[in-house]
C-alpha cells in the first residue's frame, strides 16, 4: 500500500491534472468557465473571492519556497514557507468557508450550484485544516525536508515512497488529499485557471462580430487563443518541477547524507526526528 500511495498514485494524479484540461479543451471548450454567480449577494462573494485568491497565491509561493528550501536545506526558505503557509492558509480557509456557506444560504446561488462547487470547498477546507493544525498545534516544520525530497524523487521518475512513509499520519493525509485534489481539479470549474486573461492584449479592442481566434477548432501555438496559453502553462508546470528537481540535487545516500547534516543544523527535537530519522526507525 505504501508503494502505491507514494510511488504510483502521484503519477495517476499528475496525469489527470495535465491531460484532462487538454481533452476538455478539444471536446468541451465552452466548459472553461467559473459559472459566475456574482449577481447574487455580490458583497459577500467579493470578500470570499479576495480571501481565496490572495490566500492561494501565498500558499503557492510558500510551497514553492518550501520545496526548494527542503531540497537545499535552507532554513530561511522553510521559515518563509511557514509564515506564508500560515497566513495564506488562514485567508484561504476563511474565504472557502464563507463561499461554501453562501452557496447554502443564498437561494439563487444554491439553485445554480453544481457538485463541483461544493466538492472544491470541502477539499480545500480539509486540506487547509490539516495543514494549519500541524503548523499551529504540532509545530512540525521538519517534514518539509522529507516531503520535498519525496516530491523531487517523483519528478525524477525515481520515486522513494519510504520518505513519505516516515511522515506523521496528519502529514500523509494532508499530502494525499492534496494529490487527490489535483486529480479532480481539471474536472471542476477550477480548470478556468488555464484560460489566462492575456487574450485581452492580443485581440482587437472591440470584437463583436468575430470569434476567429477564441472559438477556432484548430490548435495554434502563437498565443492567439486559450488553447496555446493552456498548453504553454501546462508545459511550464512540468518543466519547473522536472528541471527544478534535477538542478537542486538528489537526496543524499545513507553514507554521505549531506541533507541530514544541513537539516540537523536547522532543526531539533521531534521535527528533526520526523524529517531525517523516522524513515529508518
Amino acid at each position: 500500500m505504501t508503494a502505491f500511495l507514494w510511488g504510483a498514485y502521484p503519477y495517476l494524479c499528475v496525469a489527470l491534472f495535465l491531460l484532462v484540461p487538454v481533452i476538455r479543451m478539444v471536446y468541451r471548450p465552452f466548459g472553461f468557465t467559473t459559472r459566475a454567480s456574482g449577481l447574487f449577494n455580490r458583497d459577500v462573494l467579493g470578500a470570499a473571492s479576495l480571501l481565496l485568491h490572495w490566500g492561494l497565491f501565498l500558499l503557492f509561493a510558500g510551497h514553492v519556497a518550501g520545496f526548494i528550501g527542503g531540497l537545499m536545506g535552507a532554513g530561511g526558505a522553510i521559515a518563509f514557507f511557514f509564515w506564508s503557509g500560515l497566513i495564506g492558509g488562514v485567508l484561504t480557509l476563511a474565504g472557502s468557508i464563507v463561499a461554501l456557506v453562501r452557496r447554502h444560504v443564498v437561494p439563487e446561488a444554491k439553485a445554480m450550484s453544481q457538485w463541483d462547487d461544493y466538492v472544491v470547498h470541502w477539499f480545500l477546507i480539509a486540506i487547509l485544516g490539516l495543514g494549519l493544525y500541524q503548523v499551529v498545534i504540532h509545530k512540525i516544520f521538519g517534514v518539509s525536508y522529507t516531503a520535498s525530497a519525496w516530491a523531487a524523487s517523483i519528478a525524477r521518475l525515481a520515486p522513494q515512497p519510504e520518505l513519505m512513509a516516515s511522515a506523521t499520519l496528519i502529514s500523509q493525509l494532508h499530502v494525499f488529499l492534496a494529490l487527490t485534489f489535483f486529480a479532480i481539479f481539471p474536472f471542476t470549474k477550477l480548470v478556468h485557471l488555464w484560460t489566462y486573461p492575456v487574450n485581452y492584449f492580443v485581440r482587437p479592442y472591440q470584437s463583436m462580430r468575430t470569434d476567429r481566434f477564441v472559438r477556432q477548432r484548430r490548435w495554434e501555438f502563437v498565443l492567439l487563443s486559450d488553447k496555446s496559453w493552456m498548453v504553454y502553462g501546462l508545459l511550464a508546470v512540468v518543466l519547473f518541477f522536472g528541471f527544478g528537481s534535477l538542478l537542486l540535487g538528489r537526496t543524499a545516500s545513507s553514507e554521505t547524507d549531506a541533507t541530514t547534516v544541513t537539516a540537523s543544523e536547522k532543526l531539533g527535537g521531534y521535527p528533526l526526528y520526523v524529517s531525517q530519522c523516522a524513515r529508518c526507525h
